[in-house]
C-alpha cells in the first residue's frame, strides 16, 4: 500500500507531467469502470476540455485541480492504482481503467489490476467522499502543531501503532512508516497510546515529522538516480521495516516481528520501550 512518501513523489511528478496540459478526450474501459465513483457516461463529458492547474495531496488522496476552478478529480490509489504517463502511440497497457488523452499527443492512464482504486469528480470532497471527510490532518501539514497532535492522540486508547495508522488521527501513515516512526521514537508498537508520557508524545511527534520528511527526500533522490521507479515501492532504505532477524542498526539486538490482521510489525526489543 503506498504511503505518504511514495504518494508525495507521485504528486510531484504528476504535477510536472500534467500542469498546463488539457484533456482532449477520455477513454474508459467498461470492464474496469468500477473504479469510478461518478457516472461513467458523464465522466468523459465532464473532464474533457479542462486544463490541469495543480496536483495536490491530502493524506492518501491525490487531488487534481483544474484551471476553471470547478470540480476536482480525486483519486485514492489504494492497493493497486498506478499511473502511466506516456505518448499517445505507446502500446496498450494491461489493466488500464481509463485514459485521459492530453494535448501534446500524451496520455495519462490509470491502471489497476485489482480494481481497488477509487476515482471521484467533485467540488466538495468532504461532503461527497465519506473516507475523505473522515481523514485527519496530513502528517506533514505545517498546521499540525504538536499541541494539535497531542490533543488528537489523547482520544486513542489502543496500541500506539494502530493510532498512527488510523487515517482519522493523522493521514498518510501506513504499516511500513509507522514501524519506522516508532523505531525513531524508541517506542514499542504494542504500547497503549494512553501510557505515553508527555516527553514521549513530543518525541513521537518529532519522529513522525523527521522520519516522513527524510523518506520524502530519499525517494525523490532515489527516483532521480533511477533507483525508485514510480510503478513500484522500493523500501530497502528503511531501517527496520521488513528487516526481520537482522541486527538493529542502533543497539545490535535482533529485529523482531509479529503478525496481526494480515500485516507484519517490525520492532527492536532491545531499544524500543
Amino acid at each position: 500500500m503506498p504511503e505518504l512518501p511514495e504518494l508525495e513523489l507521485l504528486r510531484i511528478k504528476l504535477a510536472e507531467f500534467l500542469v498546463g496540459r488539457s484533456i482532449i478526450a477520455v477513454v474508459v474501459d467498461p470492464r474496469r469502470q468500477v473504479v469510478l465513483r461518478y457516472p461513467p457516461a458523464d465522466f468523459a463529458r465532464d473532464v474533457t476540455g479542462r486544463e490541469f492547474a495543480a496536483v495536490e495531496r491530502h493524506g492518501k488522496f491525490l487531488e487534481f485541480a483544474f484551471k476553471d476552478g470547478g470540480a476536482r478529480l480525486i483519486v485514492n490509489p489504494m492497493l493497486g492504482g498506478r499511473f502511466a504517463f506516456c505518448t499517445r502511440a505507446a502500446p496498450e497497457l494491461p489493466s488500464t481503467c481509463f485514459t485521459l488523452q492530453l494535448t501534446g499527443a500524451m496520455d495519462v492512464r490509470l491502471l489497476d489490476a485489482v480494481q481497488m482504486a477509487r476515482v471521484y469528480l467533485t467540488d466538495d470532497p468532504a461532503q461527497d467522499i465519506q473516507s475523505y471527510s473522515d481523514t485527519g490532518p496530513d502528517a506533514l501539514d505545517p498546521a499540525l502543531t504538536f499541541e494539535e497532535f497531542e490533543r488528537r492522540l489523547k482520544r486513542h486508547r489502543g496500541e500506539i501503532k494502530n493510532a498512527l495508522r488510523n487515517q482519522a488521527f493523522v493521514a498518510g501513515i501506513g504499516n511500513a512508516y509507522s514501524d519506522e516512526i516508532l523505531f525513531a521514537a524508541r517506542i514499542r508498537p504494542l504500547r497503549r497510546a494512553s501510557t505515553l508520557k508527555p516527553d514521549e508524545r513530543r518525541t513521537l511527534y518529532d519522529a513522525m515529522r523527521s522520519t516522513l520528511a527524510h523518506a520524502v527526500e530519499t525517494v525523490r533522490s532515489r527516483y532521480a538516480a533511477g533507483k525508485h521507479p514510480l510503478h513500484k515501492q522500493d523500501r530497502s532504505f528503511l531501517r527496520i521495516h521488513a528487516k526481520n532477524k537482522t541486527a538493529c542498526p542502533r543497539c545490535g539486538h535482533r529485529i523482531s516481528s509479529i503478525h496481526s490482521g494480515g500485516e507484519t510489525t517490525y520492532f527492536c526489543r532491545g531499544c524500543q520501550l
